[in-house]
């Protein structure tokens, strides 16, 4: 059965796992399929062309504006993605440091898992006992909670993250963009720490990095003010005058939100 008929796709890290993802925004019926099965994994329907990543030839595209609404099925298949590359690590490269300060991947890991992972009411009370314990130091208890969340087995890390995205799949339950922001930020401040490359959709790197530079005053916004923020190889920009700056879509994502990233220009 078509993914362009039905939106179905399969995690095959889990052959015995069927889910049906519904139709994420911005899909289109037409030779190319976009859902996220084709972006990462390869759609079911073979006669679908696949376009080499990157395709250089593509030209650039500008991200919708519109980044509000239901990312739940891009935030499953960024999850899947990410747990796929960190069942493949070495015990080294789970105690290396990360793009995120103080965090090193296994840290990482385990507050991707909480932060995703956990009911809203179990957020809420680690957030009131975070504010008692350190006052407004949002910093600090989470610090604490992605060292005690990153203590687990990695498999049971990993397994955590893979169910995660399986749970999205057929749930709209805290599937926004400041949830897909969390995957594809923190997936990234591993893989580009570790020097791994991982493909994530390119509308999803492009909402996220965009919706980084309408944060008022901030030095995500001034750099897309200044500058056309170009990335290679997802093919999009954010910004329509300045010098142009490139870098990939992980540069871009993670320079945007203050990690130590060189871009050329």
């Amino acid at each position: 059965m078509s993914c362009r008929s039905r939106g179905e796709f399969r995690f095959p890290q889990t052959p015995a796992l069927t889910v049906y993802a519904r139709r994420p925004a911005g899909f289109d019926s037409g030779t190319t399929c976009r859902c996220p099965a084709q972006t990462l994994h390869g759609c079911d329907n073979r006669q679908v062309p696949q376009r080499p990543f990157p395709d250089p030839d593509r030209p650039y595209f500008t991200p919708s504006k519109r980044v509000a609404g239901d990312w739940s099925a891009h935030i499953a298949t960024t999850l899947d993605r990410t747990a796929t590359l960190l069942a493949g690590l070495t015990p080294e490269q789970w105690e290396s440091p990360s793009k995120c300060d103080g965090w090193s991947v296994r840290d990482v890991a385990g507050h991707l898992a909480w932060r995703l992972g956990s009911p809203t009411s179990s957020l809420m009370r680690e957030a009131s006992k975070g504010v008692l314990r350190k006052g407004l130091r949002v910093d600090a208890y989470l610090d604490d909670i992605a060292k005690r969340e990153g203590a687990a087995p990695t498999e049971e890390l990993v397994a955590r993250i893979r169910s995660i995205a399986a749970t999205k799949v057929v749930s709209q339950t805290r599937a926004g963009i400041s949830e897909l922001t969390e995957a594809v930020v923190h997936t990234y401040d591993m893989t580009e720490a570790l020097g791994l490359r991982i493909r994530l959709s390119p509308r999803s790197t492009s909402a996220v990095a965009l919706v980084r530079t309408r944060v008022p005053l901030s030095s995500a916004a001034s750099l897309a003010k200044r500058n056309r923020l170009r990335a290679t190889d997802a093919r999009w920009q954010i910004g329509d005058k300045g010098p142009v700056v490139e870098g990939t879509a992980a540069q871009l994502v993670l320079k945007l939100f203050g990690r130590s990233v060189q871009l050329d220009d």
